[in-house]
């Protein structure tokens, strides 16, 4: 056994070129894994390692977030890691858990990577479509690509078997209880590490085969994509204007570092460097490729971004946002840096619309900087980390493992400022990432070449994203809504159940991203808070199709917290436990046809077997087309969806003569028959008695007839 210490940014291991000697657990510090396509994060306990085969070249890179300290130990075989766990009895647990945490996320990695194969095929193929209408546009020619005819789509289906991905998620689920109850245990838990780390080489290489997918696709369409994206911004320039033309003639955007540097009184060092970093930056002119050195580039300034934003944000309370510099203010609200980087047609229009920027009258559609001013006033609590650990739980993890003491935790669980540093490292440096679209080759600065689409299109303010709102709820009109109790024991009402709306934050980040994202459904264990969701402040892919993808995603999260450990219990029906038991025993049906259960193969195939990802599409398709009375989904999933997301009175009332929907329409008014007759007798019975009925009676009857 070997101790090696690395220093904050140093790199472990690089990915595709160091080979595979040594098992290193994390004792100390945070390692990252990643390569241009997904990043996994390994805590104390983790073992660099796992899911790679000795004697062949690392498929992640890993290198120190912070300092870090590795026990070494030498890996020639599966016997080697036999002999760590049993070098190791007292951190058996520990090491189980590490293993599983880690095949968890690269099954998540794997997910992430296959629907980003398949997303930038498809993205590319729109663009050679569109190809020579937007040189047309530009007043350009057309090239010919020829290369561009030997891309295939990726033929990627999962070879790993689908008990294995319910059998690690659910080691994930109960992870506390069974890092304490059976982890340790010495035949138990060298059995389950063996077997995650079976599991987590079948993975690997398959990830690996994504990987090398992504790379040709990526070179073969590099030139092509420059030419598109040069005839559209062109086409774009000479399109319609649908912002003002300011012209850049505020100083604190010409020279906008300066002015932020001014404002929030920066350390010469922190901003010396970050100046440097980004000159080379631009400088580059594969700034977003793939070397060691570019890459580290990107996550130094990264890193200093952020810093630069918490000064910057915690000098900014206490000023009105009309006060605070126009370059400043685009750089909360933006990330904009330079107008060199941003291009300058990109920065007038970024002018503008800072300049007329005003806050959702509801406060639910909110910009990072007015959510970061929200947490430091109180109003909200930092949001979950990528651990799921909110911040009262991460300060007892701190205190339980020695990092800080008593007075500390009751310190900092009062520390404004902590908490802005802890939703900024967590929230917002992640989900910046994440709604991106690209997590590694991603930069928080505002970047002209990262303008797919006008920005004046793209851009997303308050009432386009109520707009959708309200368009979801016209369809799927509980989409939002949970079950509450009302209690009014002074009219005899001990336990009414309602279903309450609660409509969502969307939180708008800083970037020009492709992506959005659900970070939290619920805010700690509290059932009726909002949902917490994340989306590009400039919006590149179709608006209705994203937040159509979210709200079913949101629509399964909160199921399975209403639901509990029950989520997947048909024996308590809902709309989670119903769709598993459906995807699970398909098969047996024998009311499916063998057309439908080829369907749902190659849908199950395509998700890698991911019953929640499956709904998502159905979900998509039974609110953009069943809706509309276009049938493409086969009668048991629309039955399910029918029962638990039933269309709106409108809507049903619309599609009431089509064969294949009375039946589901009759049973739903027949469920709904049977809900309103006790609601109809309770309100006759206080009418009747001269109460007044409680408005939350009204709005459940209402919103039942709905």
């Amino acid at each position: 056994m070997a101790n090696k210490v690395y220093s904050a940014g140093s790199t472990i291991f690089e990915g595709r070129k160091n080979i595979v000697q040594t098992l290193d657990v994390v004792v100390k510090g945070m390692v990252r894994a990643s390569n241009d396509y997904c990043s996994i994060d390994l805590p104390v306990g983790s073992i660099i390692g796992i899911g790679e085969n000795p004697g062949a070249m690392y498929t992640l890179g890993y290198e120190a977030v912070d300092e870090v300290t590795l026990f070494s130990y030498p890996y020639e075989s599966e016997a080697s890691l036999v002999a760590l766990f049993k070098a190791n009895p007292k951190l058996l647990g520990t090491l189980v858990s590490g293993c599983v945490r880690f095949a968890r996320n690269l099954q998540i990695a794997t997910l992430d990577s296959m629907e980003l194969a398949r997303s930038e095929f498809a993205r590319i193929k729109a663009a050679q479509a569109d190809y020579p209408i937007a040189a047309i546009s530009a007043g350009g020619t057309a090239k010919e690509f020829p290369e561009l005819n030997s891309l295939m789509p990726p033929a990627m289906l999962d070879p790993t078997r689908g008990w294995h991905k319910d059998f690690i998620e659910e080691l994930f689920t109960y992870e506390a209880k069974f890092k304490k109850d059976f982890f340790p245990l010495p035949s138990i838990g060298l059995g389950i590490g063996l077997t995650v780390n079976s599991y987590a080489l079948e993975t690997r290489d398959f990830i690996a085969s994504i990987f090398d997918y992504l790379d040709n696709l990526k070179r073969i369409s590099r030139e092509f994509m420059m030419s598109y994206n040069s005839m559209k911004s062109k086409a774009a320039s000479g399109g319609e204007v649908l912002f003002s033309d300011t012209g850049i003639d505020d100083n604190s955007v010409r020279n906008c570092l300066d002015a932020i540097s001014e404002f929030a009184m920066l350390e010469p060092e922190l901003f010396e460097r970050f100046t440097k970093n980004l000159d080379k930056f631009m400088k580059n002119e594969d700034r977003y490729g793939s070397g060691d050195n570019i890459r580290k580039l990107r996550r130094d300034l990264a890193t200093d971004f952020y810093e630069i934003y918490t000064i910057s944000f915690i000098q900014s309370i206490g000023k009105s946002w009309d006060s605070i510099p126009l370059g400043v203010r685009m750089f909360f609200l933006f990330g904009f840096v330079s107008e060199k980087l941003a291009g300058e047609e990109n920065t007038s229009k970024l002018i503008s619309i800072a300049s007329s920027y005003s806050p959702d009258k509801d406060g639910r559609i909110i910009s990072i900087y007015e959510w970061l001013l929200n947490i430091y006033k109180g109003k909200v609590m930092p949001s979950k980390n990528e651990f799921d650990m909110d911040y009262p739980t991460y300060l007892k993890d701190l205190k339980r493992n020695g990092e800080i003491k008593d007075a500390d935790e009751k310190r900092l669980l009062e520390n404004k400022t902590e908490k802005i540093k802890f939703e900024i490292k967590n929230l917002f440096s992640t989900g910046n990432r994440v709604t991106f679209g690209r997590i590694t080759t991603f930069v928080p600065m505002f970047d002209s070449e990262n303008v797919t689409k006008a920005l004046e299109h793209a851009y997303l303010d308050a009432n386009k994203l109520n707009n959708e709102i309200a368009r979801i709820k016209s369809i799927d009109f509980k989409a939002f809504c949970r079950q509450s109790v009302y209690s009014n024991p002074n009219i005899g009402i001990n336990s009414f159940y309602l279903d309450e709306e609660v409509l969502p934050y969307i939180i708008l980040m800083p970037n020009v991203g492709s992506r959005a994202a659900l970070w939290q459904e619920i805010d700690g264990k509290k059932r009726n808070t909002p949902a917490r969701m994340l989306i590009s402040i400039f919006h590149t892919e179709n608006l209705e199709d994203t937040f159509t993808k979210l709200v079913a995603e949101f629509r399964w999260e909160m199921c399975k917290t209403e639901q509990g450990v029950h989520w997947n219990d048909v024996t308590d029906p809902s709309l989670t436990a119903n769709y598993c038991d459906f995807l699970q025993f398909y098969r047996k049906n024998s009311s499916l046809s063998a057309e439908a259960k080829e369907k749902i193969s190659t849908a199950l195939k395509n998700n890698s077997n991911s019953f929640k990802k499956v709904f998502v599409g159905d979900y998509f398709t039974y609110i953009k087309y069943e809706s509309q009375g276009s049938p493409r989904l086969i009668k048991n999933t629309r039955e399910i969806l029918f029962t638990f997301c039933p269309f709106s009175k409108e809507i049903r009332d619309r599609i009431s003569d089509n064969p294949l929907f009375v039946a589901y329409i009759q049973a739903h008014n027949v469920r709904v028959a049977q809900k309103l007759k006790p609601i109809q007798n309770l309100i006759t019975k206080l009418e009747n008695s001269g109460t007044k009925v409680p408005p939350e009676i009204r709005r459940q009857f209402d919103l039942l007839n709905s």
